[in-house]
């Protein structure tokens, strides 16, 4: 999947003033993957935290997961062979699973990450050890650093409005996201002022 960049001074808020969603240029993207990058580099007893942030941040973006779910993730979820990541929707009764395209740079930084902290793809192990409060914590102190608000669920908004901009269906992004609904989904659509008349056009 392909996706085009988000324009910088691109606003996302929706038709109603009551709701606005947040999500990351693709500046601040670069800035937030530097700071994790300069912190394991310079930082060698805490490394193996900052590269298991790394990864995190790369499965953040590239499944727009919410973090509750990435937090539980097996390495045997990540298929290398059919090129896919197998994520559990909390939001569901049951034992619910979603099936996403693995992007080229998440399955680069998630093979690299098992590698440098020795975890076999194929087993039952915690992909990450870590509570949802330690993310937080790491992630304000990122926040400070960087000047820019910075919360897991900012990078689900950014991988579905890039998505979109992509001309990823509403369908396709809605079994991504894990959305009992696509009228959920629709409203990346009003927030990214995409007009989805035009796709009428297009049907032969």
């Amino acid at each position: 999947m392909s996706m085009i960049p988000v324009p910088r001074n691109m606003k996302i808020q929706s038709m109603s003033p009551q709701m606005k969603i947040e999500f990351f240029t693709d500046e601040e993207i670069e800035r937030m993957k530097n700071y994790i990058q300069i912190q394991f580099k310079n930082n060698n007893k805490r490394s193996e935290i900052h590269r298991r942030y790394f990864a995190l941040v790369i499965i953040l973006l590239r499944t727009g997961g919410r973090i509750d779910e990435v937090l539980q993730l097996k390495a045997k979820d990540f298929s290398f062979d059919a090129n896919t990541v197998r994520l559990r929707t909390l939001k569901r009764k049951g034992e619910a699973y979603r099936i996403i395209p693995m992007h080229p740079e998440l399955r680069s930084a998630i093979l690299e990450y098992f590698l440098n902290s020795h975890i076999d793809p194929r087993s039952d192990e915690e992909v990450f050890k870590m509570t949802r409060q330690g993310v937080d914590k790491y992630f304000k102190k990122m926040q400070s650093s960087l000047n820019f608000r910075i919360h897991a669920h900012k990078f689900r908004h950014t991988f579905a409005v890039k998505a979109i901009i992509s001309g990823v269906p509403l369908n396709v992004l809605q079994k991504w996201l894990g959305h009992a609904s696509v009228f959920t989904t629709n409203i990346y659509t009003e927030v990214t002022g995409i007009d989805t008349r035009g796709y009428m056009e297009k049907i032969g």
